[in-house]
């Protein structure tokens, strides 16, 4: 067995024994959750996203599509930890636990990301927002609505690959989504994450 994969079993291996702990030790899987996203889920790495404040059922249908493999996650590791993996790390939740948390991160304020915006960039992303974006994601992105993720504020190289992924049949997303997607150009899109990224800083 390579050393990266069995880093990565005994990774599971010990969230699996905190995912079938009592609910009295909820607390510790809420800290497995915030090792990589951050304390009460506002991460503070640009690859990694920022949970805090998302809707219960955002939640629920992150993890959903985790679970089916409906969107694929890099591979992720804290310095010195072994590599991990949403997809695995989500079939290794239970029902509750999935509904606990969600409960949980919804709760908890969402802090906005601090990086550095184009504002040129952000002005031509605000016009793209207003035609097709906020229809679903209201405020400029400000808020979790249903399923719809908070965009304003959110890291911007996270927000970079989610449009990759999406365009690369990696993430999958409702067709209407993604044919406004696909009608974005790489200026557009690079307009739009620095639009959302100025938005949180409001």
């Amino acid at each position: 067995m390579p050393a990266s994969t069995f880093s990565r079993y005994l990774f599971l291996s010990l969230l699996l024994s905190v995912c079938s702990a009592s609910a009295d030790d909820f607390v510790e899987l809420v800290q497995f959750c915030e090792h990589c996203h951050g304390k009460d889920g506002n991460s503070t790495t640009p690859d990694v996203p920022i949970i805090a404040g998302f809707s219960h059922e955002g939640f629920l249908n992150t993890i959903d599509v985790f679970r089916e493999d409906e969107r694929i996650a890099i591979e992720f590791h804290q310095p010195g930890d072994p590599e991990t993996v949403m997809n695995d790390i989500a079939k290794g939740l239970s029902d509750e636990q999935v509904e606990d948390l969600a409960d949980y991160f919804s709760k908890r304020t969402f802090k906005p990301a601090q990086q550095s915006v184009d504002k040129d960039l952000a002005a031509r992303g605000e016009v793209i927002h207003k035609k097709s974006c906020e229809k679903c994601h209201t405020d400029n992105g400000k808020h979790p609505v249903e399923d719809a993720a908070i965009l304003a504020g959110q890291w911007t190289p996270y927000l970079q690959r989610q449009f990759d992924n999406i365009l690369s049949g990696k993430r999958m997303v409702p067709r209407s989504m993604y044919r406004r997607i696909k009608k974005l150009s790489d200026q557009d899109i690079e307009a739009l994450v620095n639009f959302y990224a100025q938005e949180g800083m409001k």
